[in-house]
């Protein structure tokens, strides 16, 4: 058994996450323990910044990194001290970094698509005595992939299915993506759906003062849909677009919502419409790969949101004409929050034992190939 640590920031950039697994010569995993810092509000809109087509100075961009960076390193070693454990007992780390840009081919207009995720691995390597492994997805692009999204394979790992006990994995982050698991790992699929959590917490954040988001959807529930504001929304030509496919917060910001808006709707109307987008959206990518499906098991923070799991449901009901289980991974003994984390902790892992991670059919590229590259620590 070896012990690597997998960290994650999203999309919503809220906070890291950091967590501790035990993984043996299989590939099993064995969640040791967990911790998360908040990203403080005045780098949290750095971040944000950064994530616009406004320019910033190379010096500002580097102290950026340096600053989250640094938060990378605090809450790997805070996630250490909290199990007495020394970090020479650490394998090595895998850090995604904060995602500023993801220009895949299946939106670049040029010969040069990327996707960049801020760290300075060397830094966090330095701070924290621990091997890192990073940048896990410039190689699946460099390959002819869309770098996204990653999880499905770790999907496939962590979940059984069968041919017949198909099950569908949705991760309801900033930006919603769906895996679906047929029991072989290639036949498993999956895309980016479109928004979760990210325009739904920015329109939140414009109009509320109380809290970063709407808990537990309370707001939407209060809200209607607004179906002329909804066929605006759903107008957009990502969501018929054919796989691979992602996307983040580079075509579903702020400015996008606000190109659609009327200018006369009520803020709750706004957040219950929001809340269907994503329930429509997520359940018709599922039905575009199966009309046979078992169960569907949701992660992510948008687990959280009573509002948003209702409408998954009734979605669920609509599209598929009956009642499919809508389950989270709380069930499977996976606190939905940390899926995201452990599965950087097994790409790590992955790495250490030359193992592709990425599913070509998932993001498109020509072969499988091995993810990341690491930083040895002194």
């Amino acid at each position: 058994m070896q012990r690597f640590i997998g960290v994650m920031s999203g999309t919503s950039v809220d906070a890291v996450d950091a967590v501790l697994c035990r993984i043996n010569n299989q590939g099993a995993l064995q969640l040791e323990g967990f911790y998360s810092t908040v990203i403080p509000l005045p780098l949290k809109k750095r971040l944000q910044q950064a994530m616009t087509d406004k320019p910033q100075s190379l010096t500002q961009f580097k102290q950026l990194e340096a600053d989250y960076s640094r938060q990378v390193s605090d809450t790997i070693n805070t996630l250490l001290h909290h199990q007495s454990i020394d970090s020479k007992d650490i394998t090595a780390a895998g850090c995604h970094g904060q995602t500023l840009w993801h220009f895949p081919p299946s939106r670049a207009n040029t010969n040069a698509p990327f996707s960049l995720q801020l760290l300075n691995a060397a830094q966090v390597s330095m701070q924290t005595g621990i091997s890192i492994i990073s940048d896990f997805r410039q190689k699946d692009i460099a390959a002819g992939g869309e770098g996204a999204p990653l999880v499905p394979a770790f999907h496939h790992h962590l979940l059984e299915a069968t041919p017949d006990n198909r099950k569908a994995v949705l991760n309801l982050g900033g930006i919603a993506n769906i895996t679906l698991l047929n029991g072989q790992q290639d036949e498993v699929l999956g895309f980016d759906t479109g928004p979760a959590n990210t325009l739904l917490d920015s329109w939140y954040r414009s109009h509320y003062s109380s809290g970063d988001y709407d808990e537990d959807g309370k707001i939407a529930a209060s809200g209607s849909i607004n179906q002329p504001l909804l066929s605006r929304l759903l107008g957009e030509p990502y969501f018929t677009k054919q796989a691979p496919k992602s996307t983040g917060r580079e075509l579903f910001n702020p400015i996008w919502l606000s190109s659609r808006l009327a200018g006369d709707e009520r803020p709750q109307d706004v957040m219950a419409t929001l809340i269907e987008l994503t329930a429509i959206t997520c359940i018709a990518g599922i039905r575009s790969l199966t009309d046979n499906i078992s169960e569907v098991i949701a992660c992510g923070g948008g687990v959280n949101n009573g509002a948003l799991m209702s409408a998954l449901r009734g979605q669920l009901q609509q599209q598929f004409g009956q009642v499919i289980p809508l389950r989270t991974t709380l069930e499977y003994g996976i606190d939905p929050q940390r899926v995201e984390a452990m599965a950087f902790a097994w790409f790590a892992w992955c790495y250490e034992h030359k193992k592709p991670a990425n599913l070509p059919a998932v993001t498109g590229a020509r072969c499988p190939v091995i993810l990341g590259s690491k930083v040895v620590a002194n």
